[in-house]
């Protein structure tokens, strides 16, 4: 599953949380979440409905100079 340049998923097991950067925007999905696992699926599905598409791989323009 590849991730967009930039883009994060973070459970923070303390709070259990998931904490979402997804194209510049953080949102932080406030649980709890039992488990890491549960709180990543549902920050990438967040981002999916954001417009992510997990097969396609994308990162920044790279100067050749």
């Amino acid at each position: 599953m590849n991730y967009e340049y930039g883009m994060t998923v973070f459970y923070d097991p303390v709070t259990k949380n998931v904490i979402v950067v997804f194209r510049g925007e953080t949102t932080i999905l406030e649980g709890p979440f039992q488990d890491l696992r549960t709180g990543i699926t549902a920050g990438e599905k967040l981002c999916e409905e954001l417009g992510w598409r997990s097969g396609i791989e994308e990162t920044p323009d790279k100067s050749t100079d």
